[in-house]
């Protein structure tokens, strides 16, 4: 895969108490042609300029007065809108227990003081371009997905537009006959208008599945479950795949409500591509939701043969499949997790277990 790195379209943030420090950073930054720098003296006017301004990457001076550089980066981490920006702490100490707690809070990568300018522009280089990795393969998945729903959609529409042509094709019969009346005119009429109503419902489900700026709102998660079953269900009865839902008594929480339709349908159509793949005789889907202290849990369970013991820890890597017979791309379930743990704060584990494999995903209230 091979990216260009745009370093002037990039804006990235220093973080440090002391002015000299950010100067400097600054002009090495702006020679290697990275135009786009801010600063901030506090981790509270770090907080400031991420509301403000779209931040790729950060540098963060490690001692601070008040709140220190391993608090700043906490608190960062700790907000789902500013999680997923890869963090590089600056540090003068030597203290290996420090840059350990560094990592455990979130932290990407270190570099030491004084600054090296060449260590400096290859580590942030190495970590912009892993991010524009992610965003390239998150790109293709949406597509693989779309693709996938697309089709999905087109068999959908099928049923819908020839009730809607039959009705059309006997009210033009009838009055070509002189048969029609007010009465059989008027249910022809409510007919077509309950049957295009659902065509177009298919169509604003569709639209707010690949919405990219949505916000979070109040809505249960149960709700997204089956805004994915929706879209998804053709496809399912196609493959004869019965489904059992069991949903919890869930409690409205704020979300974004079609990213986690996107996780559930990634999830959903892989399981509906290994029951075709191992052909199994009776496939089943089985869909529940529950709650779990603060955390909002979905396990989606298939029985379409399991996952070998040597590939489920890479299950959810990019460009991994277990279907490369069937052309597999291996982006849906590495979508789903990026997905989860960038955007939803949450993750998603599988298990499996005689020829049965249990996807939960989990995120916070």
């Amino acid at each position: 895969m091979s990216l260009h790195l745009a370093v002037s379209e990039k804006n990235i943030l220093i973080v440090d108490d002391n002015a000299t420090n950010i100067l400097l950073v600054e002009a090495i930054l702006q020679e290697e042609g990275f135009t786009h720098t801010f600063s901030a003296a506090s981790a509270i006017d770090a907080y400031e300029v991420l509301e403000n301004t779209k931040i790729d990457a950060i540098l963060m001076d490690i001692m601070m007065p008040e709140i220190d550089g391993l608090e700043a980066t906490q608190a960062i981490k700790s907000n789902k809108k500013f999680a997923h920006i890869p963090i590089i702490m600056v540090t003068a100490t030597d203290n290996d227990e420090t840059l350990k707690k560094s990592f455990a809070l979130g932290a990407v990568d270190f570099i030491r003081k004084p600054v090296n300018q060449v260590e400096l522009i290859a580590r942030l280089n190495t970590i912009l371009q892993s991010q524009e990795k992610d965003a390239l393969i998150m790109q293709h998945s949406r597509f693989d997905a779309m693709e996938e729903i697309i089709g999905m959609l087109a068999h959908q529409w099928r049923q819908p537009l020839s009730i809607v042509h039959a009705i059309i094709s006997t009210i033009q019969t009838q009055k070509e006959l002189g048969v029609l009346n007010d009465e059989e005119l008027n249910a022809s009429l409510e007919g077509i208008v309950k049957h295009t109503n659902d065509l177009s419902d298919m169509i604003t489900t569709f639209r707010e599945f690949f919405k990219s700026n949505s916000k979070p709102k109040l809505a249960n998660p149960n709700e997204a479950i089956l805004e994915s079953l929706s879209l998804l269900k053709e496809g399912l009865e196609n493959e004869k795949i019965s489904l059992d839902l069991q949903l919890g008594d869930l409690e409205p929480i704020f979300y974004v409500q079609n990213l986690l339709i996107q996780v559930l349908t990634n999830v959903i159509i892989n399981a509906k591509e290994a029951h075709a793949l191992h052909k199994v005789n009776e496939p089943k889907i089985t869909i529940s939701s529950f709650n779990q202290g603060n955390k909002i849990n979905i396990l989606i369970e298939d029985n379409s043969g399991g996952v070998a013991k040597e590939l489920i820890n890479y299950i959810f890597e990019p460009y991994f499949s277990t279907k490369l017979e069937k052309n597999g791309k291996g982006l849906g379930l590495y979508l789903a997790k990026t997905i989860l743990t960038q955007q939803l704060n949450g993750n998603i584990s599988v298990t499996s277990k005689n020829g049965k494999s249990k996807f939960l995903i989990s995120f916070t209230a």
